[in-house]
Parts: C-alpha cells; sequence; structure tokens
C-alpha cells in the first residue's frame, strides 16, 4: 500500500509541476500570461512567439487572441 501511495504522489507531483510549466521553454512560469482559450505561457516566451508570426494566436491551439 505506501508503495501505491508513494507512486500515486510522484505522479500528482509531477503532474503539478507540469501545469507550472510554459509549453514554450519548459521551464517554470516567469510572470504567466493567461490567453483567452485558458492555456498559459511565460510573458516573454509568448512575446517572442509573436514576433515571429503574423497573427497573434496561441502557439497550442492557434485561437486567436487580443492580448498585447
Amino acid at each position: 500500500l505506501d508503495v501505491i501511495q508513494d507512486m500515486m504522489q510522484d505522479k500528482m507531483a509531477s503532474m503539478l509541476e507540469e501545469d507550472l510549466c510554459c509549453p514554450i521553454c519548459q521551464d517554470i512560469f516567469k510572470d504567466p500570461v493567461l490567453l483567452s482559450c485558458s492555456h498559459s505561457f511565460c510573458k516573454e516566451c509568448l512575446k517572442n512567439w509573436w514576433r515571429e508570426k503574423p497573427e497573434r494566436e496561441c502557439p497550442i491551439c492557434k485561437r486567436k487572441s487580443s492580448r498585447d
């Protein structure tokens, strides 16, 4: 039973860490930005991503964003 509990705690910790990581830089969020589609990114990562793109869209789902 202890082994199962340890496995569950490890899984929950990795899920939590994954939720706190920017999908662009793969690091823990720095100055997080939440888009209208509910995806989050570091502010600088998103600014750099959008600098390369003609449209301001979510890097994950491609939904257009009005966020500056």
